[in-house]
Parts: C-alpha cells; sequence; structure tokens
C-alpha cells in the first residue's frame, strides 16, 4: 500500500507556488518518514509518528553525526504541515501533529543590535541589498517570503504571504513602498522584485558584515527578522500581536524573541547596582 501520497503532495506544494527549497525540505522529509513507515512495516498513526521522531534524535544521518534539536523540529514542522494536507484532503480522519522538542524554545542565537542594523544600511553596496534589509526589517518576513514579492504587490494595501500552507498579510510601509517603485521603475523590473536565489543574498549580508566591521556569524536573513521582532517588542508592541505579525502558529515560537542572549544578559546585569 502507498503509505505517502507524496506525488500528490508535491502536486499541491507546486500548485500554491510554495517556494522551491521549501519544497524540497519538505519532500525530502516526507519521504524519510515515508522510507521509515516501509522498513518497519508500519502504518502511518500517532504511535508511528512518536516512533519516526525519536529515530530522527537516535539516527546517524553521517558516522557520528546526529541531526540538532534544531534540524529536528524544522523536521518535524514540515510533517506536520504534510499531516495538515492529509487531513483538508480527507486522506485520513482524524488531526494527528508531532510535538516539538520542547529544548528548541532554549536555543537562541544573538540577533544584531539597531546600531548594527544600521551599520548594514549605510555599507549596503548597492539598492538592491539596502531595499532587501529594509524590506525584512520592517516586515519581519522570512528569506523566502522575501523572494516571493511581486511589483504589482506594490500597488496592494495588503500583501498575503503564504508560508507552510499557511497565509496571513503584511504591510510594506509607505516609505519602503515608494523607494521599492522607484527601485523596479529605473531597474525595469516585473515579476518578482527579489528575483536571486536565497544564497546571493545570504553572501551579499556577509560581504557587508565585513565592511561593515560586524561579526559575521550575527547576519543572516533570519537575524533582521528577529530584530524586527525585538525592536517591536521593545517599543511595547503585544507578543500575541507579534505571533500574527510573523506568521507563527504557536505563541512559544515567538517567545524565543523575547529570551535575551548570553551577552544582552551580561548587559543587563551590568546595570544592576544594589547598593
Amino acid at each position: 500500500m502507498n503509505l505517502i501520497p507524496i506525488k500528490e503532495y508535491e502536486l499541491y506544494l507546486i500548485d500554491n507556488e510554495i517556494s522551491q527549497n521549501t519544497q524540497k525540505n519538505y519532500l525530502n522529509t516526507v519521504g524519510q518518514l515515508d522510507d521509515f513507515l516501509r522498513t518497519n512495516e508500519l502504518e502511518l498513526n500517532k504511535e508511528s509518528l512518536i516512533k519516526f521522531k525519536q529515530y530522527l534524535r537516535e539516527h546517524h544521518y553521517k558516522p557520528q553525526k546526529t541531526y540538532t534539536t534544531k534540524t529536528i523540529n524544522q523536521k518535524i514542522i514540515s510533517i506536520n504541515v504534510y499531516l495538515n494536507w492529509l487531513l483538508k484532503e480527507k486522506i485520513i480522519d482524524d488531526k494527528m501533529s508531532i510535538k516539538l522538542l520542547k529544548s528548541q524554545i532554549k536555543e537562541h542565537r544573538e540577533s544584531i543590535t539597531e546600531a548594527e542594523y544600521k551599520k548594514l544600511l549605510k555599507y549596503s553596496t548597492n539598492d538592491e541589498i539596502r531595499l532587501f534589509i529594509l524590506l525584512i526589517g520592517n516586515t519581519g518576513v522570512r528569506i523566502s517570503e522575501a523572494c516571493s514579492i511581486k511589483v504589482e504587490d506594490l500597488s496592494k494595501k495588503t500583501i498575503p504571504i503564504e508560508n507552510k500552507g499557511k497565509q496571513r498579510t503584511i504591510t510594506i510601509p509607505q516609505f519602503l513602498k515608494k523607494q521599492l517603485k522607484t527601485y523596479v521603475r529605473v531597474n525595469h523590473i516585473n515579476g518578482i522584485i527579489f528575483y536571486r536565489d536565497q544564497r546571493t543574498y545570504r553572501n551579499n549580508l556577509k560581504t557587508i558584515a565585513g565592511l561593515a566591521k560586524i561579526n559575521k556569524e550575527k547576519v543572516y536573513p533570519h537575524s533582521i527578522r528577529h530584530y524586527f521582532a525585538k525592536a517591536f517588542l521593545d517599543n511595547g508592541g503585544d507578543s500575541t500581536v507579534l505571533q500574527q505579525l510573523l506568521g507563527h502558529e504557536n505563541i512559544a515560537t515567538t517567545t524565543i524573541y523575547t529570551k535575551l542572549s548570553t551577552n544582552e544578559l551580561s548587559d543587563q546585569f551590568s546595570k544592576i547596582k544594589n547598593t
């Protein structure tokens, strides 16, 4: 019996214009689940999903190499998206999901500061990368979402964003929308505004970090998204509103942005003077 209708799922992802990189990750993980079920002669049910989660924790994908907690949770998210699709298509009757590993909420990579964000803008080598930084810094979109926004979206008040099978809307501030309109007009851009592959933008950010003398390990698209979230909270924003802005299904994911890094904790302790 074909436990996993992979081909039908692939067509669904393509039809919903899920980015190629995300499609690849989703299908690889679903294929991994399919192999696990077939190898162990298991049906797709809650018990099998729990066993698969344990398999991910113990599996050596290379000699002496196991998946990190972050990678396992990314795979679990991929499976949960797939399970939601199965339920929506009435391929299964009962809602199923796998819980994320709890230790994820303890993981926190240090985000860029406001000063570093401004230095990235100052040292941006061209309008394209500067506007790319401004887009994420003012909307909190993921890199895949930033690379899906089209010229025609600039004429809309709100822009629908599709990610992981779910949709939310964002609004680009007027000052930025005006700059983007000028940019696409001058450069004769049609279709997707930031049309280059994601690796190009990641590499460009590292280059700019070097010019600005910022630790390159801190500079990547998601750290700008992280900066957007922390700036929103620091300015009195509500975490439940932030959850909607970022497109998080679970508020627990949003609380990652409220946690302080080691350096941030050190700064807070240095301000204490109980005499």
